[in-house]
């Protein structure tokens, strides 16, 4: 009975794990336009999330040159 409690519990708190990372990166994806997002996962584990964004303007003064 033990184990099958064990398991359960394991169970639980991995898929909030899961359900937390999902969020996260969810979160990293929002408002996004140009760039990535990278996911680096040890052990099975997401350890780290970077967000990149691309910006890009337009120079003034070469569109008023040309």
């Amino acid at each position: 009975m033990k184990d099958q409690s064990e398991n359960s519990e394991n169970n639980g708190r991995l898929e909030r794990e899961v359900q937390f990372d999902l969020d996260q990166i969810r979160q990293a994806l929002e408002g996004l336009r140009y760039g990535q997002v990278t996911i680096v996962i040890h052990d099975g584990a997401v350890v780290q999330i970077d967000r990149t964004e691309k910006r890009r303007f337009r120079n003034s003064s070469s569109a008023s040159q040309g």
